[in-house]
């Protein structure tokens, strides 16, 4: 017999959040709708949005199924593309070249190049098929990546909410963060910091079961391995782990430590230095972390040009209530080190040049985004009818400003931020300079994966479409 009194009724579960336990099958199919929505939401701009800083694990794949070698010389020529000064290769201790850069991101994407190395071996190994196929796997590898990532935050997501807004959650996380301009367009490495990220959330917040315990300690391990400034994210999930996994916080402890033994191993056995690539072109020295530290926090967060909460503004839901976030006993000590480890990146990427290079928005704190948007779950959930419009509102001008950058952006926002007339400190917070506005109005970027269709990569105007090629 029921033990629910006549005037009870059952709720659906998909009204209901779904805690530590196991998900049902509607969420699961859910996640992978929302990942294979993405995916193709992230490949509708037919271009890839890239920097130098990506080449290397654009090309390692193939250098890696071909010759077995993470060394760049097999594909060296396609790793320059062209440029004189290529900071982003760097000489061994043998003479040989590699990425400057930590090679989890180009190893994690390997298995996807597997069908492009195939048909190189049939149609032939030459240089410009080389490129045409490195730079078409590099958005492939990047948006299916950002697409698993987005589907892992939803079922993180669903444990604190109901069905939907844990779907609406993520789907402003999919569309409205640089998670679609940075983390799905280039093989950065945000992309793969993002994934672990949302890997660990998952892990951490279900059952300390040993699986989880394991899978959490990977993704956290792999978090500086992948990426060394977001040590300070691992920290804040290391730093809760022994209140979790209890008993288990040694399985956590070995399995977050391997693959930092294994990126250690790799960099004296390349570079003949545990700072590995970045030891060959200064990164590691004091003088790149000079900057001001109040300076380079605005900057960060609230500067025209590069500031979070001007790219995605409903995150400042999340400082403005953030008392709200605590509301969960069972995720406040989580949420206060999670909190304390991005608060500390802020902090670490405020004393360098926070303007990021050439790239769209804060890219500097993209790896952060599922923590924020985790974080936001609870006050989202708590918000009243007017200021939940306010923050659908922000939401969708969130989402405008990354179809600008998806569609639009070409780099002469970068370029009046770096080279514009004025001191080069001030000019990423003129108001003129904010790249949604200045690439706004300079037009249609070009769309050249459409060559594979047949049709002409440039579109002229909103007016005229495509033009096919006959």
């Amino acid at each position: 017999m029921s033990d629910r009194g006549p005037d009870e009724v059952a709720l659906p579960a998909a009204s209901q959040p779904a805690g530590r336990g196991p998900f049902g099958r509607a969420d699961r199919r859910l996640a992978a709708l929302l990942g294979l929505a993405v995916f193709l939401l992230y490949n509708l701009n037919f271009r890839s949005i890239t920097s130098g800083d990506c080449l290397p694990a654009r090309f390692l794949p193939f250098a890696v199924l071909e010759k077995r070698s993470l060394h760049l010389d097999l594909v060296l020529d396609a790793t320059r593309q062209g440029h004189q000064e290529t900071y982003w290769i760097v000489t061994t201790r043998d003479g040989r070249s590699a990425s400057m850069y930590p090679i989890i991101t180009p190893l994690l994407v390997t298995p996807l190049y597997i069908p492009a190395w195939l048909y190189l071996k049939q149609a032939g190994w030459t240089q410009r098929r080389l490129a045409d196929t490195g730079a078409l796997m590099e958005k492939v590898g990047a948006s299916a990546v950002a697409s698993v990532t987005v589907a892992l935050l939803f079922l993180a997501l669903r444990r604190r909410l109901p069905q939907g807004n844990a779907l609406l959650l993520a789907a402003v996380f999919a569309a409205g963060t640089n998670t679609w301009v940075i983390g799905s367009q280039g093989l950065w490495q945000h992309g793969a910091g993002e994934l672990f990220v949302a890997l660990a959330l998952l892990a951490i917040t279900g059952a300390p079961s040993w699986w989880n315990v394991l899978l959490a300690g990977a993704a956290v391990g792999l978090l500086p391995a992948n990426r060394p400034p977001d040590l300070l994210l691992a920290l804040g999930f290391a730093a809760y782990a022994p209140f979790w996994a209890r008993k288990k916080t040694l399985l956590f402890a070995l399995a977050a430590m391997a693959p930092l033994l294994l990126t250690a191993a790799y960099n004296v056995w390349m570079f003949g230095r545990l700072t590995g690539g970045y030891g060959a072109v200064g990164v590691v020295e004091p003088r790149f972390f000079a900057g001001s530290v109040l300076v380079g926090i605005a900057g960060l967060l609230v500067s025209p040009g590069k500031g979070l909460f001007v790219f995605s503004p409903f995150l400042l839901f999340l400082p403005v209530l953030f008392r709200r976030s605590l509301a969960e006993p069972a995720q406040r000590a989580l949420t206060l080190c999670l909190a304390g480890g991005a608060l500390l990146q802020i902090v670490l990427y405020a004393r360098t040049d926070w303007r990021a290079g050439y790239s769209w928005g804060p890219r500097f704190l993209t790896d952060m985004l599922p923590i924020l948007v985790w974080m936001l779950a609870p006050v989202f959930q708590s918000l009243a009818r007017w200021p939940r419009r306010g923050f659908v509102a922000a939401s969708l001008f969130a989402v405008a400003v990354q179809m600008v950058g998806a569609f639009r952006y070409q780099g002469t926002s970068d370029i009046l931020m770096y080279l514009g007339p004025g001191r080069p400190d001030l000019l990423a917070w003129r108001p003129e300079h904010t790249p949604f506005w200045v690439e706004l109005k300079s037009g249609f970027a070009p769309m050249p994966f459409l060559r594979l269709f047949g049709v002409d990569e440039t579109m002229r105007v909103p007016g005229n479409w495509w033009r096919r090629r006959y």
